[in-house]
């Protein structure tokens, strides 16, 4: 009876149809990635840790509080009340100083957030580069496998045919060696796509199955028209948004400078008992340097003001040609795609069914079915390259401007 059962155990075993690959599409990685990789956490951290540095500068110091009093007497016989002085005294910060240097930090801030969102995004963009590459690679694998099906049947073909002399030794070994070339060709391709499905682990702190697989999406839609809003998303990518801030938060440094030769203020108070009567004193007080030693602090400043201007030119600039070159390129392989969409493809296709079925009816000779399967093959595969290649400029571009487009 056990062995009955467990007979029918192991056939329900294997009925079971094998578990599939959980596939996931790439808004799905993002998700994960933003919620399982350290780096992601360690940026929230950086954004905590710069809010927390503009509260230390932005809380007000504890003013210096002086308060002191004494008593004291005249030498010899005196007639009268002995002598006596109370003093107070309050000093606070520059209040102009203190102004531009709580703007300076305010930039600051605002700079480490902008630097913050960079950085996310610039992983998004490694984490799409990766899924782009594992999808087209995983694609190529399909490719190349029915290839080695096509030429597996032909190579028996091939074989027969020379068997009745109908083919000479020669064509058999030249369709033997066209799939031992295939036949590298896809272990070189399955060795690149365990790297790329390793790098999307390693992107998601490795929280993914081990047999995960990337859903295949390869739909294409032309970039919008955005050649006439260059230059205003541009104005809004973080990367000039990063330059303009540290120009103004040189400006608000070259004021806080030209401010700081009065480091602080003195209110006090006085009253005291003389030898001729009663005295008071209340007044602001001030220090002032003899020498002039905060003016090369001020110059610095003011160099340092002027270098981030000429830098955020000099950003402005290459970034448009970055930006104007992507787009670019982006047109080309539009134009590119839009051209294999069309007849090639399935003119292609055609031209290899008809090719094979010419070769096994004797109509042609084996090498120009070998050149008509490559043909369409490489052409196949140049599409798919060109929809990944589209792919990741796109993610490129969109994190330059930091929007998605």
């Amino acid at each position: 009876m056990k062995l009955l059962i467990s007979i029918i155990c192991c056939l329900l075993t294997a009925a079971l149809p094998a578990a599939a690959e959980k596939q996931y599409n790439l808004d799905e990685l993002i998700g994960l990635m933003k919620a399982n990789d350290l780096l992601f956490k360690i940026i929230g951290i950086d954004q905590d840790i710069s809010k927390e540095e503009y509260r230390i500068h932005r809380a007000l110091p504890n003013p210096e509080l002086e308060y002191s009093q004494g008593r004291a007497e005249i030498p010899g016989e005196t007639v009268g009340p002995p002598l006596w002085a109370a003093e107070l005294r309050w000093s606070f910060p520059n209040p102009v100083h203190r102004y531009f240097s709580l703007k300076a930090e305010r930039n600051t801030l605002t700079a480490s957030e902008t630097e913050a969102e960079m950085r996310k995004r610039e992983l998004v963009k490694g984490l799409k580069n990766h899924y782009f590459r594992l999808q087209f690679y995983k694609t190529l694998i399909g490719f190349q496998e029915e290839k080695l099906r096509i030429l597996g049947e032909v190579n028996k073909i091939t074989k027969a045919k020379v068997g009745i002399g109908e083919a000479k030794e020669i064509d058999y070994l030249r369709s033997s060696v066209e799939i031992q070339k295939t036949r590298t060709h896809l272990f070189r391709v399955r060795k690149t796509t365990a790297y790329e499905k390793t790098k999307i682990s390693e992107f998601l702190n490795y929280s993914l199955p081990d047999d995960f697989s990337t859903a295949d999406d390869f739909r294409f839609a032309p970039l919008p028209g955005i050649e006439g809003k260059i230059h205003e998303l541009i104005a809004k990518s973080p990367f000039i948004l990063l330059k303009a801030n540290r120009v103004e938060r040189e400006k608000a440094n070259f004021r806080a400078e030209r401010f700081s030769i009065i480091e602080a203020v003195e209110i006090f108070g006085e009253r005291e008992k003389e030898v001729e009567g009663k005295v008071w004193r209340v007044g602001i007080g001030i220090s002032l340097p003899v020498f002039n030693w905060k003016s090369a602090d001020i110059r610095k400043a003011k160099l340092q003001k002027q270098k981030a201007q000429m830098e955020f030119e000099h950003a402005k600039k290459h970034f448009f040609a970055d930006v104007q070159r992507t787009v670019s390129e982006i047109r080309i392989l539009e134009n590119e795609i839009e051209t294999f969409k069309g007849a090639i493809l399935e003119e292609g296709r055609k031209n290899l069914e008809l090719s094979e079925t010419l070769y096994k009816e004797g109509e042609i000779p084996l090498v120009v079915f070998l050149d008509a399967q490559n043909s369409f093959f490489e052409v196949q595969e140049r599409y798919y390259e060109a929809i990944m290649e589209w792919n990741l400029l796109k993610a490129n571009l969109e994190e330059l401007l930091g929007e998605e487009l």
